[in-house]
């Protein structure tokens, strides 16, 4: 079902109909405020009334996986070779994670950084990223320190685009008539 009104674009001559015009997008933005509040506010008390009810799934459900992992880990002997067992209801049992990297206890990454720079192998270790530092070079075209025809050169040009806009003053309500969108 296509809820979509069309309507025709109305043909402007005159600043006191922008004026209008202008007028009645500032009704309809406060209309599509009022409407989000009003969807905010009743979704808000839907999140209110589960949320208590989630909490206790979710506290209940904890101390049951507590319970499951101790017991698993106090009964290696029922999983034989294996790392998991197959239940009526569910399969329990150990994933080995993907390989990480982290630091020894006491130790930093810029130490670890430096220890690589300082030993015979630690360099194929070292990654250096080469990227195009955009903001200085706007700010060189800017200061005319960069020229847009040696950027040209380069393979790249400043663009800024304009867009245009229809900025509303919502601080009030104002009793005027808002264009209806039934």
């Amino acid at each position: 079902m296509n809820n979509r009104i069309k309507l025709k674009a109305p043909a402007i001559k005159t600043r006191s109909e922008m004026e209008t015009l202008v007028g009645e997008i500032a009704g309809l933005k406060l209309n599509e405020q009022l409407l989000n509040a009003g969807m905010d506010a009743e979704i808000q008390g839907v999140r209110d009334n589960y949320k208590a009810r989630f909490g206790t799934i979710a506290e209940v459900l904890a101390d049951k996986m507590e319970a499951a992992r101790i017991w698993a880990e106090a009964n290696p002997a029922e999983f034989g070779q294996r790392k998991s067992i197959d239940f009526l209801h569910g399969l329990v049992g150990f994933r080995t994670g993907t390989p990480k990297l982290k630091t020894l206890m006491k130790w930093k990454w810029d130490g670890v950084l430096q220890a690589l720079r300082g030993s015979r192998w630690g360099t194929a270790y070292i990654r250096v990223k080469e990227e195009i530092n955009k903001e200085q070079i706007i700010a060189d075209i800017g200061a005319q320190v960069l020229s847009e025809a040696d950027l040209r050169k380069a393979g790249a040009q400043v663009v800024q685009e304009e867009s245009f806009f229809v900025e509303t003053k919502l601080t009030r309500v104002e009793s005027r008539e808002v264009a209806q969108v039934a």
